[in-house]
């Protein structure tokens, strides 16, 4: 997800791809209540792997790993894993913004840093859907704030990139790292401004020059 946010040439890319597939009436209602429903609408297709196959080889992102909703794929991934039933509550529970839930799987012994196969953790998810209570009880548990994805990702990117400018100061105020560059050698700051969060890189900015 954050990969197609960084790299202005694929967003180009990914953008057009959706606007065509926009009008496939086999697409064009899950589309539309994805973009209408945010990340609670876009839970409905998580684990409908068809669904997410067909839209994936619409837009040419089949084979790359980079699929614009990867973290469906990634969640959809999760329910195969065997063993990974406290990964997927509490990554559920992050993106979706269920503050009771997630504190009952913590309290149970949910790992607060576990990752998904992609290396995210549940601060990860919370800090890109915008989800600022779950984020808030993750880093009050004592999350890792600086914890990185695969793609050297940390939950800053995550939030810099969606504009998610809550969770970029809960963040900044625990210590999250403004420096840090992801794969792509992209700092938060970075993939802010190639995400027009221009709100986002006035807060980032202020707390680099203090």
């Amino acid at each position: 997800m954050l990969e197609s946010l960084s790299n202005p040439q694929q967003k180009d890319q990914i953008e057009e791809r959706m606007t065509r597939i926009k009008e496939d009436p086999s697409f064009k209602h899950i589309l539309e209540e994805i973009e209408t429903g945010g990340p609670a609408a876009m839970m409905r297709y998580w684990n409908d792997k068809e669904v997410l196959q067909k839209l994936g080889e619409a837009m040419g992102l089949a084979d790359s790993g980079d699929a614009a909703i990867s973290v469906g794929n990634a969640a959809a991934d999760e329910d195969d894993e065997v063993g990974n039933e406290d990964e997927s509550i509490v990554h559920h529970c992050a993106s979706v913004g269920d503050v009771e839930g997630l504190k009952t799987a913590l309290t149970s012994g949910a790992d607060k840093d576990e990752e998904d196969a992609e290396g995210r953790t549940a601060l990860h998810f919370a800090c890109g859907y915008g989800e600022m209570k779950c984020a808030q009880i993750l880093v009050e548990a004592g999350a890792r704030v600086d914890a990185l994805d695969k793609n050297k990702n940390t939950a800053l990117h995550y939030a810099a990139g969606y504009g998610r400018k809550d969770c970029v100061a809960l963040l900044l105020e625990n210590g999250a790292a403004v420096t840090l560059q992801n794969m792509d050698g992209k700092t938060p700051i970075e993939v802010a401004k190639l995400n027009n969060q221009h709100e986002v890189v006035k807060l980032l900015e202020k707390d680099g020059f203090l």
